[in-house]
C-alpha cells in the first residue's frame, strides 16, 4: 500500500508535532498581514436623514463630511413628482440651469451616484428649488475610498448599503490570498 502524504502529515502533528499548529498560525498571520489592506468606500445620504429636499443647507452637510474620495458613493433620497437629481457643470450649478445637463433622475425615490473620478461634481434639483439652495457641489479626491475596480460601470448602480457607513471592498488579489493560505494551513493540519 502507497504511503499518503496526508496521512503522514496528520500522523506527525498527532505524535511530536504539537508545534505545528501555532506555526502555521504565525505563518498564515504574516500572509495575511502582509496583504495590501481594503480600500473602502463611504455611502453618503446626501442631506442626511432630511435627504435630498428642499431647506436643507447642503454647503453645510459637505463641511461636515468632507473630505470626499473617489470610489465614494452619493445616495439621493428624494420625493416622486416633488424633486429631481441633475448633475450639470459648474456653469449650470451656478445658474441653476438644467440646459447642459450631464445627467438627469426622477424616477423612483432614490438615485446613487458614484464618484468615479478625482473631480468637481455638481448637482441641482430642477423643479425651482435649487433658486433656495437645493444644490450641491463635491469634490472627490484621489485617496484611499478608491476602490472601484470597474471605473467604466454605468453610474446609476447602487451602493451595497444606503447609510453613510463604511463597507469594505477588498481587491480579489486580497481576498484569493488569504483563501489560498486558509486553504493551505487546512491542508497542513
Amino acid at each position: 500500500m502507497a504511503a499518503n502524504p496526508d496521512r503522514e502529515v496528520c500522523h506527525r502533528a498527532g505524535r511530536g508535532g504539537k508545534m505545528l499548529l501555532p506555526v502555521m498560525a504565525v505563518l498564515a498571520a504574516a500572509v495575511l498581514a502582509s496583504l495590501p489592506s481594503a480600500a473602502v468606500a463611504t455611502n453618503y445620504t446626501v442631506g442626511d436623514e432630511k435627504g435630498w429636499n428642499p431647506k436643507v443647507d447642503y454647503t453645510s452637510w459637505v463641511k461636515k463630511h468632507r473630505p470626499f474620495y473617489k470610489g465614494d458613493w452619493l445616495l439621493f433620497e428624494y420625493q416622486n413628482g416633488r424633486s429631481d437629481v441633475v448633475q450639470v457643470d459648474e456653469v449650470g450649478y451656478d445658474n441653476c440651469d438644467k440646459e447642459s445637463a450631464i445627467s438627469s433622475h426622477s424616477k423612483g425615490t432614490s438615485y446613487a451616484f458614484q464618484l468615479k473620478e478625482a473631480k468637481d461634481y455638481f448637482f441641482i434639483c430642477s423643479y425651482g428649488y435649487c433658486y433656495s439652495g437645493m444644490k450641491l457641489a463635491v469634490t472627490a479626491k484621489k485617496g484611499p475610498a478608491s476602490s472601484s475596480p470597474d471605473s467604466g460601470s454605468s453610474s446609476s448602480s447602487s451602493p451595497a448599503a444606503k447609510s453613510s457607513s463604511k463597507s469594505a471592498a477588498a481587491p480579489i488579489a486580497a481576498r484569493n490570498a488569504a483563501a489560498l493560505a486558509a486553504a493551505m494551513l487546512l491542508r497542513l493540519l
